[in-house]
């Protein structure tokens, strides 16, 4: 079976993650994976965006402003 770590989870994230998994009788690992499965089901390749395309690699420095954005975009 694929193992999958995330890293830096928010703090936040990480205690709603862990309340809904006590509330269903789960482990976290166990609730991430149904989380997954429940937003993931019957989608195909065609539902998601379309890959980002440059001309040139992006450096780590533009590919961290962009995640911060996103992420402040969704608060």
């Amino acid at each position: 079976m694929a193992a999958l770590l995330i890293k830096n989870l928010p703090p936040g994230i990480h205690a709603k993650l862990r309340s809904r998994a006590e509330r269903n009788h789960r482990s976290m690992n166990r609730e991430a994976i149904s989380i997954l499965e429940s937003t993931l089901q019957g989608q195909t390749g065609a539902d998601l965006p379309p890959p980002v395309r440059t001309r040139r690699p992006l450096d780590p420095a533009t590919i961290l402003a962009i995640l911060r954005a996103g992420r402040e975009s969704r608060v």
